[in-house]
């Protein structure tokens, strides 16, 4: 009778004790992706997608911004495109230089995104993988208020 339950428990245990010790490997985000949202919590002046609100406030735009996270490390990025509205690709302009630019690189663990441009500058976000969607995730301190950003990709 105890080596029934012996070997029962053995048989949930092993590969539980499996599952526990074996290391998490990064989610293969490779390839090209298009920024669909940037949304904050809470909300900052009544706008919960920062993306999709400037994109509407320019007469909607043609292209989205862009990111292609290579094999190597390396990363590109482009900005919107196409913005009805002249000044939203005067201002989308401007908003690339905040892009990682020169020799930017990225590198993922299973659950971190890492960027870094050619200036040394790094920023680390949350990552969640589901399907076709992408998410990096990070708060910021916003006039004394903790701001949670998310901002979700789609896989081209």
């Amino acid at each position: 009778m105890k080596n029934s339950v012996l070997n029962r428990l053995l048989i949930y245990l092993v590969p539980l004790l499996y599952l526990c010790f074996t290391p998490n490997n990064p989610p293969d985000i490779t390839g090209s992706w298009r920024m669909t949202a940037h949304r904050v919590a809470p909300a900052q002046d009544g706008i919960s997608d920062i993306y999709t609100h400037f994109k509407d406030l320019y007469g909607g735009c043609q292209e989205d911004m862009g990111v292609k996270l290579n094999p190597d490390g390396s990363l590109t990025m482009s900005p919107v495109r196409g913005c009805q509205n002249p000044l939203g690709n005067l201002v989308m302009k401007v908003a690339s230089k905040f892009m990682p630019s020169g020799k930017a690189s990225w590198e993922s663990t299973a659950n971190k995104i890492i960027l870094q441009d050619g200036k040394g500058h790094r920023r680390e976000y949350d990552l969640q993988l589901s399907g076709t969607t992408m998410e990096w995730s990070f708060d910021e301190t916003e006039k004394q208020t903790l701001v949670r950003h998310t901002i979700e990709f789609k896989r081209d």
